[in-house]
């Protein structure tokens, strides 16, 4: 008996310094300064859902570390600022957040805006980690950028190869909207498609926020293509993808990333069946990181998660690891720890895959050629990091 009295107190003894080591963590990275983080995102406007997604990956991202007693002992604080989704109004909120002098600025995903945001995080020598995708935004020699995920270049080539090897496609047709994002995919689209022997029939712009593309699914089936290539926002993908349906237009769909988004798909519904496209991050993924991902952000957010949830959680992460690789908090020596570096998940959970980060910001992590049915992402092929 006093044997067993005696184990019993030593495990209640251990339980007590672990209970008071947890609060005494607790309040360590309390009274630690905090990193503060700056979260310009499309929180109004057109890109109001994308924005809101990327926020809110950021937020639970926070939480985590956080809750594993943040980064180097310091607890993350992140100041959101809506962009609207108007350039001009992401630069002033830029402007308002430098002023901040924030450890790294996570947003926003508009490639229009990034653009005129990027001499503004440059000049201030912190670390702009964006969900752009546009081409152009990793050519311009800025030390500072970041992608979190694959940029266009990366993302177009293997949704052409499905056109040509999958769907044995000849003629096809390409509808892209005509902003900095729709102008990058349309030029590596045409380039890549004419190297694969494509010949591009119908080639037709559109603008953000329009509401009706009547006119230009006219042309497309007076074109008599084999498919068509859609380079357009999430409300303009489900808009596109409804009139398609209501003039009885069935022709195999490929396109960017946006066009398979969870908010493609809700807004379009059965419409989104069969669409083809490829990505860097799906939270169709059946990689379990991603999964338990995908529970814990609709348990908080009583939303499904799209790649741009996944992003944002992922830039908060690589905020981590470079400052580890540092050793120490540096705001101005951010950006050069992570040129280069590649991120295993098994030291950084939360980065959920393989990063490979190049000196010019842009990243590779392998990605996923994805056809969407019943509102979910189905995985058709998995294409590995060419790291």
């Amino acid at each position: 008996m006093r044997r067993n009295a005696v184990k019993l107190a030593t495990v209640a003894g251990a339980l007590m310094i672990a209970a008071v080591a947890a609060v005494a963590a607790r309040h360590a990275i309390a009274a630690a300064s905090p990193i503060k983080i700056a979260i310009p995102a499309e929180l109004s406007g057109s890109g109001a859902s994308v924005g809101t997604l990327w926020r809110d990956g950021v937020e639970l991202a926070i939480s985590d570390l956080n809750a594993k007693g943040g980064i180097l002992g310091h607890p993350l604080v992140g100041t959101v600022y809506d962009t609207q989704t108007n350039p001009s109004v992401s630069r002033a909120v830029i402007l308002k957040a430098l002023d901040g002098h924030p450890y790294a600025v996570l947003g926003p995903v508009y490639s229009g805006s990034i653009q005129v945001d990027e001499p503004l995080t440059q000049k201030a020598r912190i670390a702009e980690i964006m969900g752009g995708e546009a081409a152009n935004l990793t050519t311009m020699g800025d030390p500072y950028i970041f992608r979190t995920s694959l940029g266009q270049a990366q993302t177009v080539p293997p949704v052409v190869d499905y056109l040509v090897k999958d769907l044995h496609a000849k003629r096809v047709g390409m509808i892209w909207v005509n902003d900095d994002y729709g102008k990058g995919g349309h030029s590596i689209f045409l380039a890549d498609a004419k190297k694969a022997g494509l010949k591009v029939v119908a080639d037709i712009s559109s603008e953000a926020g329009q509401v009706s593309f009547a006119p230009d699914l006219l042309k497309l089936r007076a074109a008599h293509v084999d498919a068509v290539f859609v380079y357009l926002h999430e409300e303009e993908n489900a808009r596109l993808l409804k009139g398609m349906r209501q003039m009885g237009l069935k022709v195999p769909v490929v396109g960017g990333t946006t066009l398979i988004d969870a908010q493609t798909m809700k807004l379009a519904g059965s419409d989104a069946n069969g669409v083809v496209s490829f990505s860097g991050l799906a939270s169709g993924s059946p990689l379990p990181a991603v999964q338990d991902f995908v529970r814990r952000f609709e348990a908080r957010f009583h939303v499904h998660p799209d790649h741009n949830a996944l992003k944002g959680y992922m830039a908060v992460w690589m905020v981590k690891a470079g400052t580890e690789k540092m050793g120490k908090l540096d705001a101005h020596g951010l950006a050069a720890a992570l040129h280069g570096m590649t991120i295993d998940p098994k030291t950084q959970p939360g980065i959920l895959l393989p990063m490979h980060i190049f000196p010019n910001g842009d990243i590779d992590n392998g990605g996923f050629l994805i056809v969407t049915k019943n509102n979910a992402q189905h995985v058709i092929r998995v294409v590995p990091p060419a790291m």
